[in-house]
């Protein structure tokens, strides 16, 4: 069998320019791989700022919770202040008993007698008992 002979400018020609194309293909994945770096370095720093953001909510709610239950302590000790200073005072029983005592011992309203009209009164009635 005979060899053909071979054309090393073409031969070289031609691995240059395959050499050329990986070159510019290994450039092209590069390239995205870059990209592809910087975006996900991206969502990262994305994604770590808004994890301090959530952090800083969560704090300003725990902080807010803490507030809200110290307002209701505050209320549930007043509330028991007013309950046992209303356990203090009187009822609307108690008030009307009071009342009716003070009718009863107006001057106003009532009708006293004096000792000389009271000793008047005794002495008809123990004339009249003898009369009768």
């Amino acid at each position: 069998m005979a060899e053909k002979p071979v054309d090393i400018g073409a031969f070289t020609s031609e691995l240059v320019r395959r050499m050329n194309e990986d070159s510019r293909r290994i450039r092209l994945l590069e390239q995205k791989m870059d990209r592809i770096d910087n975006a996900v370095s991206g969502l990262g720093d994305n994604v770590l700022a808004q994890l301090d953001n959530l952090k800083f909510s969560i704090e300003k709610l725990n902080s807010e919770i803490q507030r809200i239950g110290e307002r209701i302590t505050g209320m549930e000790n007043e509330m028991n202040k007013v309950k046992k200073d209303l356990d203090k005072t009187a009822t609307k029983t108690e008030i009307k008993q009071i009342e009716t005592f003070i009718d009863v011992v107006n001057p106003i309203t009532s009708k006293f007698v004096t000792k000389d009209e009271m000793e008047r009164m005794l002495e008809e009635t123990a004339m009249r008992a003898k009369k009768a």
